[in-house]
């Protein structure tokens, strides 16, 4: 019996968009309604494979229920502008996705259904309604259903009435009584809704029952006599008409594929790539091996050599490798492709085996051919991922020259905040082409292979793909590049900076084994020791990682009073824990445990598993395509992130000791996110402040507490060092005057008080929130773009978060590419050799160096400098300077 499934697409859309938190893509165009709208259409299809479906919609003209009663809906909250401009997008969707949908002037998508379920059922169809509005409840028969997917339940009659106590049929009449305020239906006032089941039972129908009223002698005969007409016009207003004038051909129905050249473009202009890459079928995928016939394995010199002939004249030279690990100082260098035009590349294995047995190429011989080639002094060499590329290389006697382009750090300047930055998805979004992903090569699970066990025949078309698809989507970028006019931040520092963090990560920073293995045993201890305690103050063991045990253990054992509450229970956060400790000496003993746990396990443990043997350098990753704001982040080990200020946190740092005979030097900018301020708002006073170089949180102080600088406490101090970094970082009077623990009309009032003293940040603040509402991005300095759609949100905490982003944005971003300049800066003048030593460590506004005693006094110098002269401002630029023996005993140079 064929199935006809009938959605109602406004209702769909909604529960999209307030499900899903905001996303936009890189036209500022909000797009997450149509994210799950597109997602829940087919989830549908994939799950229920119907035989025929259809999306009604409802259109803005009135319908005959606002000209029935003028006030129908008239109670609804304005819809959402960020919902709002997605709508018409969800028309284009179900076109894009070849479904059939209806509109109609007049009526609602209800009512379209009702008729369309009606004639589906006449036909002897079996008819499914997907809505979760109870009004479709009413069409339920013996052909027709009704899914509501949030509750996961197909609604028959006999669920109907098990809800309702009531018939389909007769829930019209049973609405009409309780009325619906969401439609500001009036119904009968007075009438609730166990007084409205149980007369309906009773008397049939709302028309039986309004007769029967003048005999009732109960309150409820009273009202219905008052409220008879209310009750007939509500009737009307909540029946479902089946009568509807729309022209429905069944063939137009019928469930087809969508059409890949319609559906590709929508989802690429909706920047859907996940979507589009699910969607389009395998078989018309641009799969390696389909894409060209012209990838080929290089297996002996001579071809290699007629190749680069060839390759002579192109002006762009692609390449990728193959690699045994992901990390360049363990990788194993497996095989390297090249491409200079597109729909052509060739492979060079550096392993034995594969094809028939051959031997492949000595790492010597590539050397040999390729070292000329790979300088960049005939082409403009081009990668994805080019840092680790080149890290690789580097370790296997292969340098690479000028680097010209790379699609991973095109992409994340095009648009920073992007979900991903792989090269399957920059070449779905570039080319419209699909990429096979490495996993279907090794498999997954206990089954998978090395990439070294790949068999030389599947290698090839894979990663030569890699290499002509990076060149095409490299050309496309290029261009996106040139367009947005971010030529001179992607060609002049992003570019550049892969140089840099190769070295950096190269070079590692080295780990004192001995003191960290004692600091990992001494911790152990203190844990032992911690976790007695902590099972004698709760009465007995339990999981002391488990949220689930220790909820029991603080609010049902020790009746601790509960804090805040999740979905699945109480909170034990750390805030919570924070707020407990007033009560109890339990939940202190469990932050100092977490803490303790937490730098075991990430960083005594993680270091030591992170070395490799015979060297005693960690070797970080720094992450120059994560962050929205521009700033690099590190990983495996997250050096940026270790404490600062609690004595645990000094204690892992002493672990990173500089050359034996050498020393650390720290550089770090001085309040550069205040400077910043000062020179992008021009704010008089503030640019004083640092020009005649005071002290501007002792400033800030004096206009807050309204005290005289002799009278200032160090306490009021920091209070104004957190209102200063506050008020970059939009801080909110709540979040201030929980930071300072004080009340939030305090905090307002001292907010207040800054934008008196600071009414240039003030004036600042207001343009940039009002640029960024008017063209859906900011920008910093050096034109690095952040786009925040979310900006035009109705919801106020969606809205607030983009507010504050637009605020902190083009300051934080700014800082960052200073810093990012000023290392460009040093590694140039240190090729000239004008100071020596390693630059080791990026940590937000510090740069960490070794270096040996001889050279320090004129090399610290020298950086202070470059640092300090690397962006001018309208305002100094100061670089303290400190050196020590390890990371932790550093004193001001």
């Amino acid at each position: 019996m064929p199935t006809l499934y009938l959605i109602d697409g406004h209702a769909y859309l909604h529960r999209a968009y307030h499900a899903l938190p905001p996303l936009g893509n890189s036209h500022g165009q909000p797009v997450n309604a149509i994210y799950g709208f597109v997602r829940m259409l087919l989830k549908i299809i994939k799950q229920e494979k119907p035989d025929y479906l259809a999306v009604c919609f409802d259109t803005a003209a009135p319908t005959f229920r606002h000209q029935a009663y003028a006030d129908y809906k008239a109670t609804r909250k304005e819809i959402d502008d960020a919902l709002k401009s997605q709508m018409p997008l969800a028309r284009e969707a179900v076109e894009a996705l070849n479904l059939a949908s209806y509109e109609l002037d007049g009526f609602e998508a209800d009512d379209l259904i009702a008729s369309l379920a009606r004639r589906g059922a006449r036909e002897g169809w079996n008819v499914v309604i997907v809505s979760g509005d109870k009004d479709a409840l009413q069409l339920v028969n013996d052909k027709v259903r009704v899914l509501s997917e949030p509750k996961n339940v197909l609604y028959d009659a006999g669920k109907v009435r098990e809800r309702y106590g009531l018939s389909p049929e007769q829930l019209p009449d049973y609405f009409a009584l309780v009325g619906d305020s969401t439609d500001n239906v009036k119904g009968v006032p007075g009438i609730g809704p166990k007084t409205a089941v149980k007369l309906i039972q009773d008397y049939g129908t709302l028309e039986a029952l309004l007769k029967a009223a003048p005999a009732l002698k109960s309150k409820a005969g009273a009202l219905l006599q008052t409220h008879a007409g209310e009750a007939r016009q509500s009737l009307s207003l909540v029946k479902l008409g089946h009568d509807v004038p729309i022209q429905a051909d069944w063939r137009t129905l019928a469930l087809k594929p969508p059409e890949i050249k319609t559906l590709a473009p929508f989802l690429k202009r909706m920047e859907f790539y996940s979507l589009l890459d699910e969607i389009l079928p395998h078989d018309a995928a641009a799969a390696p091996g389909k894409m060209s016939e012209d990838y080929v394995a290089l297996l002996s010199e001579e071809a290699l050599a007629a190749w680069l002939r060839e390759a002579q004249g192109e002006m762009y030279l692609a390449l990728d490798i193959t690699a045994s690990s992901s990390s360049p100082q363990q990788a194993a260098l497996l095989g390297i492709a090249l491409s200079v035009k597109s729909g052509s590349a060739r492979y060079l294995p550096l392993q034995e085996g594969g094809l028939g047995g051959l031997k492949t190429f000595t790492l010597a011989t590539v050397q040999k051919h390729l070292q000329g080639l790979l300088q960049g002094r005939s082409h403009r060499l081009v990668g994805h991922n080019l840092k680790f590329i080149q890290g690789v290389l580097r370790r296997h006697g292969l340098a690479l020259g000028r680097l010209h382009g790379d699609t991973m750090v095109a992409s994340y300047v095009l648009n920073p905040s992007r979900a991903s930055h792989e090269l399957k998805d920059i070449v779905l979004e570039a080319t419209g082409d699909r990429m096979t992903s490495l996993d279907q090569l090794t498999g997954k699970g206990s089954q998978q292979l090395r990439v070294e066990q790949v068999p030389l025949d599947k290698i090839v078309p894979y990663a030569c793909a890699h290499a002509d698809m990076t060149l095409r989507a490299a050309h496309v970028l290029e261009k996106q590049i040139k367009e947005k006019q971010l030529g001179p931040l992607y060609r002049d520092i992003e570019m550049p900076l892969v140089e840099v963090l190769v070295r950096m990560e190269d070079a590692g920073i080295r780990v004192d084994r001995p003191y960290l293995a004692s600091l990992g045993a001494s911790l152990l201890d203190r844990l032992a020791a911690l976790e007695k305690k902590i099972y004698d103050l709760a009465g007995g063991a339990f999981n002391i990682n488990s949220p689930k045990q220790l909820s029991v253990i603080l609010f049902e054992k020790l009746k601790l009073p509960v804090v805040r509450r999740t979905k699945t229970g109480f909170s034990t956060d750390e805030e919570v824990l924070q707020t407990l400790s007033e009560s109890h000496p339990l939940p202190a003993s469990l932050i100092e445990y977490r803490e303790l746990q937490k730098l075991q396990s990430t960083y005594v443990e993680g270091l030591q598993g992170g070395m490799l043997p015979g060297d005693d350098r960690i070797h970080t990753t720094f992450n120059q395509t994560v962050t929205a704001t521009g700033r690099l982040s590190s990983s495996n080990p997250n050096l940026q992130n270790i404490p600062i200020r609690t004595e645990l946190g000094r204690q892992i740092r002493k672990a990173f000791i500089p050359e034996a005979g050498w020393t650390f030097l720290s550089a770090d900018y001085s309040q550069i996110d205040l400077r910043v301020l000062a020179h992008i708002s021009k704010d008089a006073r503030l640019t004083e402040a640092f020009r005649n170089d005071q002290d501007v949180h002792a400033l800030t102080a004096c206009e807050v507490f309204g005290v005289t600088p002799k009278d200032i406490t160090p306490e009021m101090r920091r209070a104004a060092k957190s209102i200063n970094f506050g008020i970059v970082y939009g801080i909110s009077p709540y979040g201030l005057s929980q930071q300072l623990q004080v009340s939030a009309e305090d905090a307002k009032t001292y907010i207040d008080r800054y934008f008196n003293r600071y009414a240039g940040v003030k004036a600042w603040i207001d343009q940039i929130l009002q640029q960024a509402r008017a063209e859906g991005y900011v920008k910093t300095l050096l034109g690095r773009i952040r786009y925040l759609p979310e900006i035009r949100s109705k919801n106020s905490a969606v809205r607030g978060f983009a507010e504050r982003t637009a605020m902190n944005t083009p300051i934080q971003g700014t800082s960052a590419d200073l810093i990012k300049l000023a290392m460009l800066h040093l590694q140039t003048a240190q090729e000239k050799r004008e100071w020596s030593g390693r630059m080791l460590v990026q940590v937000h506004d510090e740069l960490l160096f070794e270096m040996p005693p001889a050279d320090l006094a004129a090399s610290q110098k020298r950086i202070k400098e470059l640092m300090e002269r690397a962006l001018p401002l309208s305002v100094p630029v100061i670089v303290d300077l400190k050196t020590g023996p390890n990371w932790a005993e550093m004193e001001k140079s």
